[in-house]
């Protein structure tokens, strides 16, 4: 039986096949950005500690070893998307902040800001402790440091400015944020333990910043009335 010549459209056609797999050859294929979206979605609902790359590439419906070729190994692709989503949360608190508000306020700017991220991305902090456990990997290690020491470093100045105007007292700083981060992160586990409120979820984050705010102002303690 004579063997079958190889035709032009036979070459193209299986190189038409293979062309997803490895770097993207065209500017109409997946970039790396788009991945990194994509698995963010995707981590909307599942649990960082459950994500493999192959889900990862099944929700970005692209081929396994595009996501090897980006990333390399799933700490590499979670820590490019934490990367991601704390310049989102970055985005949000400075969109607030043009005019350069008093302490008080920028303060609130912040519990607006958190709780409506959390709300939308409500394992963010269970993916930064995931990368703080990657502690071999240098792009995880550095992610965590310059994150806490520019968010430390901005709740100083800002605790700072309002002991010196008289409208914060003097607390401790990384306790401070660590309070408000949980405080914030709470409100989407609320919907699920008081499922009578979740049917509004925009008017009861209305209202939980409305707690919060009293709550970091005001406290529980009863004050004596003024005589």
């Amino acid at each position: 039986m004579a063997k079958r010549t190889r035709t032009p459209v036979d070459v193209a056609t299986r190189r038409k096949k293979t062309r997803g797999i490895g770097r993207p050859t065209n500017k109409g294929s997946i970039g790396k950005e788009v991945l990194i979206e994509k698995t963010a979605q995707l981590l909307c609902t599942l649990p960082p500690e459950k994500l493999s790359l192959t889900a990862a590439a099944q929700a970005a419906n692209v081929h396994l070893t595009l996501l090897k070729y980006y990333f390399q190994d799933r700490t590499r692709l979670l820590t490019e998307v934490a990367r991601h989503l704390t310049m989102k949360l970055k985005e949000k608190v400075e969109a607030g902040e043009d005019d350069r508000p008093p302490p008080p306020e920028r303060l609130r700017i912040r519990i607006d800001a958190m709780v409506d991220f959390y709300f939308e991305n409500p394992f963010y902090h269970r993916l930064m402790v995931e990368i703080m456990a990657e502690t071999e990997d240098p792009l995880a290690t550095e992610l965590i440091n310059v994150w806490m020491s520019r968010t430390l470093e901005i709740y100083r100045g800002i605790m700072s400015d309002g002991v010196e105007q008289g409208s914060l007292r003097a607390l401790d700083v990384s306790f401070t944020y660590l309070a408000m981060m949980g405080l914030c992160e709470q409100f989407h586990y609320s919907l699920r333990l008081f499922p009578d409120r979740a049917s509004e979820p925009a008017d009861a984050a209305k209202r939980y910043k409305a707690f919060l705010y009293d709550f970091v102002f005001n406290g529980l303690g009863a004050r004596p009335q003024a005589k």
